[in-house]
């Protein structure tokens, strides 16, 4: 029950939305894990495994309602995370560079990423990976719908 009750609540949004129209080769030190994935209704998840310990998974969702708020439709690469014991090791900007490799290659134009304005770890991350911050939005969501939007973008 209150999993449905919170699908109701009123949730303020406040990210930035970064997007990779070409892609862009991941400098860093390439990584020795295999990225594997798994196809679900409406969103594919990868992730990396270390003899059956999670190091870290994300997520491709087909359709975001929010891209709409800036006139854009494409994959969004999201829910993120990467366990503690991994995290400084550079795993998560090689996840999602490699995931927009396949995408581009896939003939999509553009994949974006949308993180919360609060969250510079990820952010840092984002950037690292060779995406671009295209724009913020600011508003209100009650359930699908947005209300007080304020987009800003960015060159």
């Amino acid at each position: 029950m209150k999993q449905l009750l919170r699908k109701f609540r009123i949730v303020d949004i406040d990210v930035f939305i970064y997007r990779m129209t070409d892609f862009k080769v991941f400098s860093l030190t390439k990584i020795s894990y295999d990225i594997q994935s798994e196809q679900y209704a409406h969103k594919t998840r990868f992730f990396i495994k270390d003899l059956d310990q999670l190091v870290h998974e994300s997520y491709v969702y087909k359709r975001v309602y929010l891209l709409k708020s800036i006139g854009k439709i494409g994959p969004v690469i999201g829910d993120c995370f990467t366990s503690k014991a991994y995290r400084g090791q550079s795993i998560y900007p090689f996840v999602i560079n490699s995931i927009a490799e396949k995408l581009l290659r896939e003939d999509y134009q553009e994949v974006f990423v949308v993180v919360n304005q609060s969250n510079a770890s990820s952010i840092k991350g984002i950037e690292k990976a060779g995406f671009c911050k295209f724009a913020s939005i600011k508003a209100t969501r009650w359930l699908w719908f947005y209300f007080k939007r304020q987009v800003i973008y960015y060159d």
